[in-house]
């Protein structure tokens, strides 16, 4: 009998030590699927108004494991948003305007290019520019972000990224070189569709939407649901014959320019918007249970801080240091399996090394 209990207890350790309980369901411990998601320019100022303008509550309070991340770049305590992203793509810090090349402006491997190597299908989804820095940072090289978007678009063309979705068409289709890329991604098995609502086969696995021509419009000038919309189109095509798993960025970009904007009523509709996002995201990791989200930024814009506002009425009264980024700290907030891997206070460039170890690959 002793012999007996001593089995049970032994192989109960065994069963906890490789599981952790959430929502009532025991999960195993490494996610099969890793969806980051990047508020850009979102502090915890954006992330409270908000809140405070929608009833006092956001999706994104769901994640329970929250850490905060050292945002400075290898050239300035402030880093922007290139060499940001550039620290959560491949690892390392480096200047600012730097898309994934180093100090020495040699090329960094995106981790989008790494994870493929393990058949791991990946995707990017923003509300700029496809060709933005931030999105950029998930698939080319470049010295210096600016004036470079016609040479972006023709790197993805170079990648195995099976869903992209966003702004800069006319990078792809309206090129000073007169070559139509995008007839060059069907020629690779992509699906192109016009617009987010379009209909397009359940069995798709490659899939791009252009949803400007450029840069997209704020969701005060009338973009609508694309972002919830893509985010939930993007899941379902990679999850689609999902045998190895998924890795997805998606950008919530134009929290950072209400920001540069200095513009409160900017910022916090995108900052909503990108909650419904968190909210689509959240829905399938919870049916999924095999789903890590990640919740961050890249870093904090404005010095944006709540001065005032009524609890009753939903208004909120903001100010800010300048019309440029801060060196402050952002949050990190974690759900699912591994996001207790995301608490404390780490440097941007931890996140992709976490990410790696979630996926259980060594780099």
């Amino acid at each position: 009998m002793k012999h007996l209990l001593l089995y049970f207890y032994i192989t109960t350790l065994l069963i906890f030590s490789n599981c952790y309980i959430s929502n009532d369901n025991m999960t195993i411990n490494n996610p099969k699927n890793i969806i980051l998601m990047i508020g850009d320019g979102m502090g915890l100022s954006q992330i409270s108004a908000a809140m405070y303008s929608n009833g006092g509550q956001l999706n994104i309070e769901e994640a329970k494991y929250i850490g905060l991340i050292k945002t400075n770049s290898a050239s300035s305590i402030i880093t922007d948003s290139a060499a940001g992203a550039t620290a959560f793509s491949t690892g390392k810090k480096t200047y600012n305007r730097a898309i994934n090349m180093d100090v020495d402006t040699l090329p960094l491997r995106p981790i989008t290019s790494l994870l493929s190597n393990y058949h791991i299908k990946t995707g990017i989804i923003a509300t700029s520019s496809v060709t933005h820095a931030t999105p950029a940072c998930f698939y080319g090289n470049q010295i210096d972000r600016y004036h470079v978007d016609e040479d972006l678009a023709d790197q993805f063309l170079k990648t195995n990224i099976n869903v992209l979705m966003g702004g800069g068409e006319d990078y792809f289709n309206k090129r000073s070189d007169k070559r139509n890329l995008i007839d060059s991604l069907k020629n690779k098995n992509y699906v192109v569709i016009d617009s987010i609502i379009d209909f397009y086969n359940l069995s798709t696995e490659k899939l791009i939407n252009f949803c400007a021509p450029k840069e997209p419009a704020s969701i005060l000038n009338g973009r609508g649901e694309f972002l919830p919309l893509a985010t939930k189109t993007g899941i379902s095509v990679l999850n689609t014959n999902n045998s190895h798993g998924f890795f997805l960025m998606i950008e919530g970009s134009q929290i950072d320019w209400g920001g540069h904007d200095m513009d409160s009523d900017y910022i916090i509709s995108e900052t909503l918007d990108f909650d419904l996002a968190i909210s689509a995201v959240l829905e399938f990791a919870k049916e999924d249970k095999n789903t890590l989200v990640l919740i961050t930024a890249d870093h904090e814009t404005g010095g944006y801080g709540i001065t005032g506002g009524n609890t009753k009425t939903n208004t909120i009264h903001g100010d800010f240091l300048n019309d440029d980024h801060t060196a402050s700290m952002v949050p990190i907030y974690a759900f699912g399996p591994g996001a207790e891997n995301f608490i404390g206070t780490y440097h941007n460039t931890d996140v992709y090394y976490k990410i790696l170890s979630s996926f259980q690959i060594k780099n």
